[in-house]
């Protein structure tokens, strides 16, 4: 046996013990909430790991797709992924960036889940768990957060660093001055719902969604006022 088969051997025998320690039915629901592990994730996690189908490009921490790709494509189940989910949220390296308690109790079983179910998978989610994070969203960061928009935008006081569209960091003192006779909430709140209404110079339209019918009207403008500052 070649000293690579060695390796994935140990590694998912490794994965097996931690699994096996975990008790993954020990919280209060009888079964995972996926819907809720999604909206969690991309809220506590996403600025930091990468989850293809969560939409999450953070860099601070492992990407999660490929940390877990080597085991699953060499026959390792996902209910073992989950335990080892679970056992890294409980119990955080001293040396870590990760915060302890992070999310606590059936937040973090459905965390745990749904990295499980989503990781190394390809494809979209579809349904309910396409929209997870936005409706309970109600803060500006947590919508903020929630849509996926540090995946794409900077902006410092979110913790995100997105390239694929404009800094968000100057947008309160740009925004008024970008679209004659359109005032800054105008501006942000038209390129939410229809962002192809207006292109920042050396950026390409069609790249950010719609989120007309996604956020509510209440969430729309909240999630200005944030990034206005307000």
């Amino acid at each position: 046996m070649s000293v690579a088969r060695n390796t994935v051997k140990a590694t998912l025998a490794a994965l097996g013990a931690v699994a096996a320690a975990v008790p993954l039915a020990a919280c209060g629901r009888e079964e995972p909430d996926l819907s809720n592990g999604k909206a969690q994730f991309v809220q506590r996690c996403g600025s930091c790991h990468a989850l293809s189908r969560a939409g999450t490009q953070g860099q601070t921490a492992p990407d999660l797709d490929a940390a877990f790709r080597a085991a699953l494509r060499a026959g390792e189940n996902r209910d073992t992924v989950e335990g080892v989910v679970r056992e890294q949220i409980a119990n955080v390296r001293k040396s870590s960036v990760m915060p302890p308690n992070l999310v606590r109790g059936d937040d973090a079983r459905d965390v745990a889940a749904y990295v499980a179910f989503a990781t190394d998978k390809p494809g979209e989610d579809q349904g309910a768990l396409a929209q997870a994070g936005l409706e309970g969203a109600t803060s500006g960061e947590q919508i903020f957060v929630a849509a996926g928009c540090g995946s794409c935008h900077e902006l410092a006081k979110a913790g995100t660093s997105g390239t694929i569209g404009p800094s968000l960091d100057d947008l309160a003192s740009a925004a008024g001055e970008r679209e004659p006779g359109t005032s800054a909430e105008e501006y942000v709140g038209q390129a939410i719902l229809d962002p192809d209404a207006f292109t920042v110079d050396g950026f390409q339209s069609g790249v950010m969604p719609s989120y007309e019918g996604r956020l509510d009207e209440r969430q729309v403008q909240t999630l200005v006022d944030y990034l206005l500052g307000r």
